[in-house]
């Protein structure tokens, strides 16, 4: 069901949150939504990486888009195109990589953002059996998946001070939450899980949405997929259910994890608002119309277990050949300008 930046590299290469899109994306303040007063840390335990930016990648599908369309002559698509360029977006790390180049990618792209002092966001996409052979099927074979790991831990130090991660990593959208019979997946994820956060980044496991698993058939995944060493969960990722319910969604898995033994420190979670802005799309997951760009990025101090509101998918990128598109991930105008329309402002 994730449909992303990944496949285009294949084809082609609640209180709510009001932000004004010209404002910068940075640590918001207050309390809102959170998962529940006993949660609260003081604030003095903030972390830096929910202190500072979050990255603003400048190799992104939308960004070559609005700039093409600005030497085109097309300046007003151009600045709407520039509404999605200029938010931080997460940079999708997969198996077209292969296992020798995904240590140098990891790295370069860690390193841009430690430049600008900002939080590097990363998703992990190369499961076996990805996507249950669906719209966007791919991955790697269950023997080479824990070496392609292994070069990503090795590209996350690489661009680290002093060895030790500042980078978020979402792992593996959708593949807990399926199922596809596959005996390797959850101990490869496991694997995984220990490997990267052995590295200091914080691993948010995927964990759906609100409107797939229950709470506690997500927790008991989660558990078995070794949460306990990452930092926590993300949820949402390339869907479009609204923030509220993801909120209250992940409050409930939260409450589940910490019912089984799961300690605060590993409950935390983040939210993909890329394209919830409308929270219109009733179950519809591939290219449904109408639908909007949500809450710019924006990392949380407050203390909860909400860290942060994240774009994971790249909002304009296709879901698959579905309701007009193009195949999975591959760059579609028209959707793009019709999120922007329909935009939270």
């Amino acid at each position: 069901m994730t449909r992303i930046r990944a496949r285009a590299l294949l084809a082609l290469p609640v209180v709510a949150l009001l932000l004004a899109l010209a404002a910068p994306t940075q640590a918001a303040p207050g309390a809102a939504a959170s998962a529940g007063a006993s949660d609260a840390a003081p604030a003095a335990s903030v972390a830096p990486r929910l202190a500072q930016r979050l990255y603003v990648d400048t190799d992104t599908q939308a960004r070559a888009a609005a700039k093409a369309a600005r030497a085109a002559g097309r300046t007003s698509v151009a600045n709407r195109l520039d509404v999605i360029a200029t938010a931080p977006q997460a940079r999708w790390i997969g198996d077209w990589t292969g296992v020798a180049g995904a240590r140098a990618e990891v790295a370069a792209y860690v390193k841009k953002a430690r430049a600008k002092n900002q939080t590097p966001q990363l998703v992990l996409y190369a499961i076996p059996n990805r996507d249950c052979g669906g719209h966007s099927g791919g991955g790697l074979t269950p023997q080479t998946y824990p070496k392609w790991i292994a070069q990503v831990a090795l590209g996350l130090r690489d661009g680290a001070v002093g060895g030790r991660s500042e980078a978020i990593v979402v792992l593996e959208p959708d593949a807990l939450v399926q199922d596809c019979d596959d005996p390797t997946r959850v101990p490869l994820i496991k694997d995984a899980t220990a490997k990267l956060a052995a590295t200091g980044a914080w691993v948010y496991l995927d964990a759906g949405h609100s409107n797939w698993r229950t709470p506690a058939d997500t927790a008991a995944r989660l558990r078995a997929a070794g949460v306990a060493k990452a930092r926590g969960f993300a949820t949402n990722v390339s869907n479009y259910n609204a923030t509220s319910a993801e909120q209250a969604y992940a409050k409930k898995v939260a409450q589940q994890l910490a019912a089984a033994g799961v300690g605060q420190a590993h409950r935390h979670f983040v939210i993909d608002t890329s394209r919830n802005g409308t929270a219109s799309a009733r179950g519809q997951w591939c290219n449904p119309r109408g639908q909007g760009l949500g809450v710019r990025p924006v990392t949380k101090k407050d203390g909860y277990l909400l860290d942060a509101l994240l774009w994971v998918k790249h909002p304009g990128e296709s879901d698959g050949a579905c309701n007009g598109g193009p195949g999975a991930g591959q760059w579609w105008e028209e959707i793009a300008l019709e999120l922007v329309a329909h935009r939270v402002r």
